[in-house]
């Protein structure tokens, strides 16, 4: 009896394992594969502003794909604006706000994170007059481990400056489905009550004794 009690606990431990890892499977790979498909629309930017959008957003992921510091100074000055300045991260804490944090995130990301694709060809790209916003998917595949490649979603807010366009707002998101997470919680939840009840019955069973 024991050992099948032990059997049934290890083995919902690795179903609640397997669950977690179908949260980091990369939604819409049917996009990811063909960058000429749009998930999210055109968008009604003309093609004009389209296309100088798209000129910034290429150089947007360059600067992600080369992750060269060297270079973060002039990157910076010809895609960030001075004004306004706020990016969120992927994590809830990560709110930069102005040029200077903005350039850090930058540059952390470049070290830290690993090689970022973003599908800029096929983004969403919206325009009223000098302000445009847009939002496009890629993933992230981390320095740290090859099987650890995140959906990701990208989007933002362009002001048009006397350089061009410019970010004035970056929010980077996984996009995770995180209702696995839900049921893997569950999952251990249940596990762990039906450990607790066990302990009970062998506590009190050995009281009597």
């Amino acid at each position: 009896m024991k050992i099948l009690l032990n059997v049934l606990v290890a083995a919902g431990f690795a179903l609640a394992l397997y669950i977690v890892t179908k949260t980091f499977e990369i939604p819409h790979q049917e996009y990811q594969d063909d960058p000429s498909l749009f998930l999210y629309d055109q968008g009604n930017a003309s093609p004009a502003i389209r296309a100088e959008i798209m000129e910034q957003l290429e150089v947007f992921q360059e600067g992600y794909e080369k992750r060269d510091t060297s270079i973060l100074e002039s990157y910076m000055e010809q895609l960030f604006s001075r004004e306004n300045m706020l990016i969120l991260g992927t994590m809830p804490g990560e709110i930069y706000s102005g040029y200077v944090e903005a350039a850090d995130l930058v540059s952390s990301d470049w070290l830290l994170w690993g090689d970022v694709y973003m599908l800029h060809e096929s983004s969403n790209i919206s325009a009223s007059d000098s302000v445009a916003w847009f939002s496009m998917i890629g993933h992230v595949e981390f320095d740290m481990s090859s099987l650890l490649d995140l959906p990701l979603r990208v989007s933002g807010v362009m002001v048009r400056e006397d350089m061009g366009w410019k970010f004035q707002q970056l929010q980077f998101q996984f996009d995770l489905n995180n209702l696995w997470v839900l049921y893997a919680t569950i999952l251990l939840a249940i596990l762990l009550l039906a450990s607790l009840i066990r302990l009970v019955y062998i506590i009190i069973r050995a009281s009597r004794k």
